[in-house]
């Protein structure tokens, strides 16, 4: 009996009630279980099967020592975080992947650079430069693709009289095939 009530004054003692006090309910509590034994009442009836520390909470707690009794910290509800981690590393997987593929198969064709085009297999058709002023052929000779030799500079105002090769011949887009030579007069 005697550890029963050491333990319940040394969890009043933790849980603040004054040393006097605590004395004068250890000295109530043996002499309950003293008197409770020789009715034959037994021990645990008076009390309980429980923790010694439970009992001696809630007896100073019915006594209005402590504000409430203090009872076992209850298990605290573990959060389940890996369902979340896990859905975040599926989520990240596909979009990573669709990103993927739509740089390799959707639109990362149209962010490409366009296909260089190989001048060779371009034809040109000469155009008519006979009768153009020098620097008027020279445009016309240009846009169409051509190289054009046999204009000096400063002889702008000069007339074009004869041109090679003949208007409407079709060449290739590519030096020196592209050139067109021209005679002047003027």
């Amino acid at each position: 009996m005697s550890a029963f009530v050491e333990e319940c004054r040394r969890e009043w003692k933790r849980l603040g009630v004054p040393d006097l006090l605590a004395d004068e309910m250890a000295v109530d509590l043996e002499a309950d279980l003293a008197e409770a034994e020789a009715e034959g009442i037994s021990v645990a009836e008076i009390v309980g099967e429980g923790d010694p520390r439970r009992f001696a909470a809630t007896w100073a707690s019915e006594r209005g020592l402590v504000s409430e009794p203090v009872s076992e910290p209850a298990p605290q509800k573990r959060r389940r975080v890996w369902p979340w981690v896990v859905a975040f590393v599926v989520v990240f997987t596909v979009l990573f992947l669709s990103w993927l593929a739509l740089q390799s198969f959707g639109t990362g064709h149209a962010r490409s650079s366009p296909p260089v085009q190989v001048p060779s297999a371009r034809r040109v058709f000469v155009p008519r430069l006979v009768g153009q002023r020098a620097c008027t052929a020279e445009r016309i000779a240009l846009a169409a693709g051509l190289i054009v030799h046999g204009v000096p500079k400063g002889r702008c105002h000069a007339l074009v009289i004869a041109q090679e090769p003949a208007p409407g011949t079709n060449v290739q887009a590519q030096a020196p095939k592209n050139t067109v030579k021209l005679r002047l007069r003027g």
